[in-house]
């Protein structure tokens, strides 16, 4: 658990909200590498390395993490066939969830941050319109982590839709919860109502901690 915290940490990985664009967040333009390099270089200055209150960082986040990352296509597959089924309004209210879940949860842990940097390796395709850039985060006293990026050609540039983590998809990861939940709640209505809640808990606890 404490590895996969800092890789989480150093790629500022991993993404919606009504904030302002900054002076920070440029185009994302370039090869996959380029991408994940970017991303990587833009969260450890401007976002774990500023000396900004914890919200601002928390906003910052948010912009970085909507223009690297494809939020949309990341939670229809987290959703699988309950996202075809769910009413446009469901959607709607769980893409902000989820986001502010991703948001919030990360925040919490900007203050583990000790200097980790990362490193791309190498890339190679994923499918006909896909890249798997794999990378090592390397920090002080702690062994080398290993973080796959996958990322998917869209009509603006490359998009990240999954961090895999020592063989840990960040994807699959919340499609297996949320699938649960939603066995659980019995559908849609249930899942977003946890999700918010959850949301609402992980902002209270990044603010405090």
């Amino acid at each position: 658990m404490q590895r996969r915290r800092l890789l989480t940490l150093s790629a500022s990985a991993v993404v919606l909200g009504a904030v302002p664009r900054l002076a920070f967040a440029q185009d994302v333009k370039g090869e996959p590498a380029q991408v994940v390099s970017q991303f990587a270089q833009i969260g450890i200055v401007q976002v774990l390395q500023a000396n900004i209150p914890k919200q601002q960082k928390a906003d910052r986040f948010r912009v970085l993490f909507k223009q690297f990352f494809d939020i949309p296509a990341i939670a229809r597959f987290t959703l699988g066939r309950f996202w075809k089924m769910a009413q446009p309004d469901e959607q709607t209210k769980f893409l902000a969830g989820f986001e502010d879940v991703i948001v919030y949860t990360w925040t919490r842990r900007f203050s583990e941050y000790n200097g980790q940097t990362l490193q791309v390796q190498s890339t190679a395709p994923d499918g006909n319109d896909g890249a798997l850039v794999s990378s090592t985060i390397i920090g002080k006293d702690v062994q080398p982590i290993n973080v796959a990026w996958r990322l998917r050609k869209r009509e603006d540039g490359w998009r990240v839709v999954d961090v895999i983590v020592e063989g840990i998809s960040m994807a699959v990861t919340y499609r297996q919860e949320y699938a649960a939940i939603l066995n659980q709640q019995g559908g849609m209505p249930g899942l977003v109502t946890q999700i918010q809640s959850q949301a609402a808990d992980l902002a209270k606890q990044a603010n405090a901690s």
